[in-house]
C-alpha cells in the first residue's frame, strides 16, 4: 500500500515538474517566432493596415508558433482553407468540415511557397472586395485597437471556436505584441540590426516545407505568379495559357521573355490598375528602392504612379520620400534623388582621336571616365590637354533597330537588374557636365512622333540616341529620351 502510495506521489511530482520545464520552452517558441516574423508583420502593417500585433497573434495561434503540421509541410501560418477561388495546391487534413451526412471529412488548405507568401495572401484574404462585409469594419478600426480586431475577426467568421478572440488577446499582451503596432518599418529594421531570416532551421526531427512555385496569386486585385528560379516569362506564359507579349506588357520590370528569372520574380497574369484600393496612401520609399519596386509591390501602374507624383520617366525618390500610392495628385514634387546636395565634379581624362582595332572606331572629343575590363582592373585614360563635350561611338556591324530594355528602378528585388545600354552619346549640360539619361517605358500607342512631342525632342534626335534605323519603338521596352 505505501508502495503504491510513494508510486503515485513520484508520478505527480514527474508530472509537475514536466509542466513546469514546458512552459519556458514553449516561451522561447514563441519568443523566436515573433522575432522572426515581426518586421514583415510590420511592413504588411505599413502596406495594408492590418495590425501586426494580429497578425503576429494570429501566426502564432493558428501555427502553434509555426510547429504545426500545416506551417511546417505547406507555409500555411493562418490556417486559411483553399476555397473557391484558390488555383494552388492543397493541403488536406482533418479541421471543421463535415459531408452531407454529418461526418467529419479532410478540408482543404492552402499551400505555399514561403512563409512570406503566405504572409501576404493572408493581407489579401482579409481584404479582399468578396469579404468586405466580413471583415471590411475592421479596417475602420484604429490600428492599435487590436481587441477590437481580435473580437472582428470572431465576428466576421476567421474562426469556429468561441474563445478565439481571448486566445488571440491574451497571446498579444503576454509577449507584447502591441508594440508593434506602433512602430515603424525603419525604426524596427534599424532596432534589430540584420534582416531576419523567414525561414525556420530544419533539424533532424522537422520535415521540410514542401517548396511550391507558379501558385497564383493575388495584390490589389490583380492575379500573379512568383517565378522558379530559371524560369522565363514564355514558360509561364504556356502554363497560363496567355501570350508571351500580353505577360510582357503587364510586366515592365522584366526585359525580355527569354530571360531566366531569379526565384521570387513577380510574373503578373493582368494590367495594373492606377492606384492602391488599400488603406494606405502614401508609400515610405526605402533604400535602393525605385518608383519600378513600388509599382511590382503595390501592383500600380508605373505611368499612372509617376503621373501621380509629378514625376517624368527616369526620375527616382530619395530615400525616406514618401511616395502617394492612392488618390489624386500631390501638390509638390516628393523628394528625389537628384535633389540631394550637389558634389564638386571630378576632373575627367580625355581621349584623343585614335583607331582602334577590329570592326570598333571610335571618334573622341569629350570627356570620359576610366573604364573597367571584365577583370576589374581599371583601364586609365591618357589626358588630353584640350577637353570638350561629345563622344560618338560608332560599332560596325551592329544591329542598330534592338532597343534594349533596360530597369529605370535600380535594385529590383523581384527581378533581374540590367546595366543601362550604351546608346553611344552623352548628353552634356550647357556647362559641359554630364547629364543623367532619362528612359520611357514604350506602352500602346506610342509613336517617335508622339514621344519626341511629349519629351520637347525630335524624331532624328530619339534614333540617333537609340541608334534606331526605323520609325518603330516596340512595346514593353524602354527608350531613351534624353
Amino acid at each position: 500500500m505505501n508502495f503504491l502510495k510513494n508510486s503515485l506521489l513520484l508520478c505527480l511530482s514527474l508530472l509537475v515538474y514536466g509542466c513546469a520545464q514546458a512552459q519556458p520552452k514553449d516561451m522561447d517558441e514563441k519568443v523566436a517566432y515573433v522575432e522572426r516574423y515581426r518586421l514583415l508583420a510590420v511592413e504588411e502593417m505599413e502596406r495594408t493596415g492590418i495590425p501586426a500585433s494580429i497578425k503576429l497573434g494570429q501566426g502564432l495561434l493558428e501555427s502553434r508558433w509555426g510547429t504545426s503540421d500545416l506551417s511546417r509541410l505547406a507555409n500555411n501560418h493562418f490556417g486559411i482553407k483553399c476555397g473557391k477561388d484558390w488555383n494552388g495546391e492543397g493541403y488536406y487534413k482533418e479541421d471543421d468540415d463535415l459531408n452531407d451526412k454529418g461526418e467529419l471529412i479532410k478540408s482543404c488548405f492552402r499551400v505555399y511557397g514561403s512563409a512570406e507568401q503566405c504572409y501576404r495572401d493572408h493581407s489579401a484574404f482579409l481584404m479582399n472586395p468578396a469579404k468586405k462585409e466580413r471583415y471590411g469594419p475592421l479596417f475602420e478600426l484604429k490600428r492599435t485597437d487590436y481587441k477590437g480586431w481580435a473580437e472582428g475577426l470572431k465576428k466576421g467568421g476567421y474562426a469556429t471556436d468561441p474563445g478565439y478572440p481571448s486566445k488571440l488577446i491574451k497571446l498579444i499582451e503576454d509577449l507584447d505584441l502591441h508594440r508593434y503596432d506602433e512602430i515603424t518599418y525603419q525604426d524596427l529594421l534599424s532596432e534589430i540590426g540584420t534582416l531576419p531570416t523567414l525561414t525556420q532551421p530544419d533539424s533532424p526531427e522537422k520535415i521540410k516545407p514542401v517548396l511550391v512555385v507558379g501558385v497564383p496569386q493575388s495584390t490589389n486585385d490583380v492575379k500573379f505568379i512568383i517565378a522558379g528560379a530559371g524560369q522565363t516569362v514564355k514558360d509561364i506564359a504556356s502554363k497560363q495559357f496567355v501570350s508571351p507579349k500580353s505577360l510582357m506588357h503587364h510586366n515592365p520590370h522584366i526585359s525580355g521573355a527569354d530571360e531566366p528569372l531569379k526565384a521570387g520574380t513577380r510574373v503578373f497574369l493582368q494590367s495594373k490598375p492606377k492606384a492602391w484600393r488599400g488603406q494606405e496612401t502614401y508609400h515610405k520609399v526605402r533604400k535602393g528602392e525605385g518608383m519600378i519596386d513600388i509599382s511590382v509591390l503595390y501592383a500600380i501602374d508605373l505611368d499612372k504612379l509617376y503621373t501621380r507624383n509629378k514625376m517624368s520617366h527616369g526620375q527616382e525618390p530619395a530615400e525616406n520620400a514618401q511616395i502617394k500610392i492612392r488618390g489624386g495628385k500631390v501638390k509638390k514634387q516628393p523628394k528625389l534623388k537628384s535633389d540631394q546636395p550637389d558634389k564638386k565634379p571630378t576632373p575627367m581624362p580625355t581621349v584623343p582621336q585614335t583607331s582602334t582595332p577590329g570592326n570598333m572606331t571610335t571618334t573622341a572629343t569629350s570627356t570620359i571616365p576610366p573604364t573597367t575590363t571584365s577583370t576589374g582592373t581599371k583601364s586609365e585614360v591618357p589626358p588630353s590637354k584640350a577637353p570638350t563635350t561629345h563622344v560618338n561611338t560608332t560599332t560596325v556591324g551592329a544591329s542598330n533597330n534592338k532597343v534594349n530594355p533596360v530597369n529605370s528602378g535600380g535594385n529590383d528585388p523581384f527581378g533581374k537588374s540590367n546595366p543601362v545600354p550604351n546608346s553611344g552619346t552623352q548628353s552634356t549640360s550647357a556647362a559641359g557636365s554630364v547629364v543623367a539619361p532619362q528612359y520611357h517605358l514604350v506602352m500602346e500607342g506610342d509613336t517617335l512622333e508622339s514621344l519626341a512631342q511629349k519629351f520637347k525632342t525630335s524624331i532624328d534626335g530619339l534614333k540617333k540616341l537609340n541608334n534606331l534605323s526605323t520609325d518603330e519603338c516596340k512595346v514593353g521596352s524602354k527608350i531613351r529620351v534624353k
